[in-house]
């Protein structure tokens, strides 16, 4: 999908370039290319609207849809560039005088057999663009709004809300340091509301840090609640859990009420009490502008978390007297800690033999806990613990892992980030892809990719 992305933006500002430089081409084909611009354009919105859609709604016939196109915009693209070079090249028969002059006439014919060939090939190209639509048409355009969501799919926060305190590893100083942001102060200013948004990667530990400091703070207020945001959210569900947490109390109907009703009666069980709050996986400011409506500033030192991948978002949501907590990835010591207790547990300690090849697995996890945990559970499961074995799955971590029940979680988990990102820049990944692991990579050389 990304790289037929990014061949029809290629496409599209050449055919802005051709039109724009009226370039003198045969008669009707400036209309011809106009209609063919507008076509692509149409077939990028279309591509961006299947791009835009969760993975297991993407079928066969989407991929090889998007593999037609994409060949279709490069055989495009190269008609272009001929017909560019080859306009381009008499320009200079203008600057030429006298025996130079004639002689280069030969260039002008070659520009006017050129143009017949382009209006040709453009004949061809537009069969080929009506065979593309049709297949989109035909097969694929239906089943696009009516696919249901994945009736299997387990939220993946749910386990670092219930994870048992003691498994966590390196949590002690990030929560001593968020509790302070949340606390410190005097007077007024501790009476104040405030925010405090903890950003970091995906699989960083966010939620089961966020859940932690709620757990110690929560008996200091006199209501609270926990909501999940996610990628695209539901705000009448996330405001109708909001106020059955605050109030205590069930609603059946709240889900039926206007965002105004659901506000409001949030505002008015919060107007009076100390309250904690966290807003956990917020993925852009305007779910937080809408969500922050209910979260009534009433001088009584209640406290928000907000936990998000995206430092713009967490900077946007820190700045109503808040502050912005950058959650790092474990160092060496715990994230050995991490991967010992999931494999062995408390008492036992890595054996001698597995040292060297634990520490290259963990040099591949960069401290992510999400990815130490994974592996970890995996070659938990090994009934041999050798050498021979985990080496087999440090050289298998990537591709050769891709289906093992164990990695469906931080899958899922990194995807989300993927799916995040703008459509120009995910073929960016694609590129880095080439280039060896622990590879230093030239600036100018991935510019030329």
């Amino acid at each position: 999908m990304e790289l037929a992305a990014v061949a029809l933006k290629s496409l599209l500002s050449k055919l802005a370039a051709l039109l724009r430089h009226e370039y003198n081409l045969q008669k009707g084909v400036g209309g011809e290319i106009m209609s063919l611009q507008a076509e692509m354009e149409r077939m990028q919105t279309a591509l961006d609207e299947v791009s835009s859609r969760p993975a297991h709604q993407i079928t066969g016939l989407h991929i090889l849809w998007a593999r037609d196109l994409k060949d279709l915009s490069y055989d495009i693209e190269d008609i272009i560039d001929k017909f560019m070079v080859l306009v381009d090249a008499p320009a200079k028969q203008k600057r030429m005088k006298g025996f130079r002059k004639v002689v280069d006439m030969n260039g002008l014919i070659r520009t006017i057999k050129t143009r017949h060939q382009v209006a040709k090939d453009i004949d061809d190209i537009k069969i080929r663009i009506r065979e593309v639509a049709d297949i989109r048409e035909r097969y694929m355009v239906q089943d696009l709004p009516t696919q249901p969501a994945e009736p299997t799919a387990m939220d993946h926060r749910m386990t670092a809300l219930y994870i048992d305190v003691k498994m966590l590893v390196g949590t002690d100083g990030p929560a001593k340091k968020l509790t302070n942001m949340l606390t410190q102060g005097e007077g007024v200013q501790n009476k104040m509301l405030r925010v405090v948004s903890v950003v970091g990667a995906g699989g960083l530990g966010k939620t089961s840090l966020a859940n932690l400091v709620y757990q110690r703070l929560k008996g200091q207020s006199t209501c609270q609640a926990f909501v999940s945001v996610s990628l695209k959210p539901n705000v009448k569900k996330i405001f109708s859990s909001i106020l059955r947490q605050v109030s205590g109390r069930e609603y059946p109907n709240a889900e039926q009420w206007d965002h105004t009703e659901l506000v409001n009666h949030i505002r008015q069980i919060l107007e009076i009490k100390r309250y904690i709050v966290v807003i956990d996986d917020l993925w852009d400011e305007s779910s937080w502008t809408l969500i922050k409506c209910s979260l009534i500033d009433n001088s009584l030192g209640s406290r928000v978390i907000v936990t998000t991948r995206n430092s713009t978002v967490a900077k946007f949501c820190s700045s109503i007297d808040g502050s912005m907590f950058e959650l790092s990835p474990l160092c060496d010591t715990d994230s050995r800690e991490l991967f010992r207790r999931r494999i062995f547990g408390e008492e036992e300690d890595i054996h001698s033999k597995l040292e060297h090849v634990s520490w290259k697995i963990l040099k591949k996890c960069g401290g992510v806990p999400l990815a130490i945990i994974t592996i970890a559970s995996m070659l938990a499961c090994i009934p041999n613990k050798t050498e021979y074995e985990w080496y087999s799955v440090y050289k298998s971590m990537g591709s050769g892992l891709a289906k093992e029940k164990n990695m469906e979680n931080m899958r899922g988990i990194l995807s989300l980030s993927y799916r995040d990102l703008p459509s120009y820049l995910k073929p960016c990944l694609l590129y880095l892809s080439i280039f060896p692991e622990d590879y230093n990579i030239p600036k100018d050389k991935l510019l030329l990719q």
